[in-house]
C-alpha cells in the first residue's frame, strides 16, 4: 500500500506491481487515486501498461484548490493548472469535484 510508511521508490515499484495484478485479473483501464501526490505513478503507469490511465483528483485536493485560490493564479487559474498538471503527467482523463464547473466553462 502506498501509504505512507515506505520510500517513495518502493511505493512506486508496489504500485506498479498491484497495477499489473489488477491488468493480470481483467481491469481495462487504471484509476490512482489522489492524483496530485501520485503524479510519477500516473506517468509510470501510462509508460509501462497500454491501457487508458485515470487519476482522480480526490475531496482533500478540491479543498486544497478551493482555500488557496485566491492567491497569485487565482481560483480558475489554480483549476486549470490542476487538471492540465494530469494531461502533462500523461493521464488519459481525470475524476474531479470540478468536472461539472470545467465542462461548463469549456461549452464557452
Amino acid at each position: 500500500m502506498m501509504d505512507g510508511r515506505v520510500g517513495a521508490g518502493c511505493a512506486a515499484l508496489e504500485a506498479l506491481r498491484e497495477i499489473e495484478q489488477d491488468i493480470v485479473e481483467g481491469a481495462d483501464s487504471i484509476m490512482v487515486k489522489r492524483g496530485l501526490p501520485y503524479l510519477d505513478i500516473v506517468r509510470r503507469a501510462r509508460d509501462s501498461f497500454n491501457i487508458p490511465t485515470y487519476a482522480y483528483q480526490v475531496s482533500g485536493e478540491f479543498a486544497m484548490i478551493e482555500m488557496t485560490a485566491a492567491g497569485a493564479i487565482g481560483r480558475k487559474g489554480a483549476i486549470v493548472e490542476s487538471l492540465h498538471t494530469f494531461k502533462r503527467v500523461g493521464a488519459s482523463g481525470v475524476l474531479t469535484y470540478f468536472a461539472l464547473e470545467m465542462a461548463r466553462e469549456l461549452s464557452k
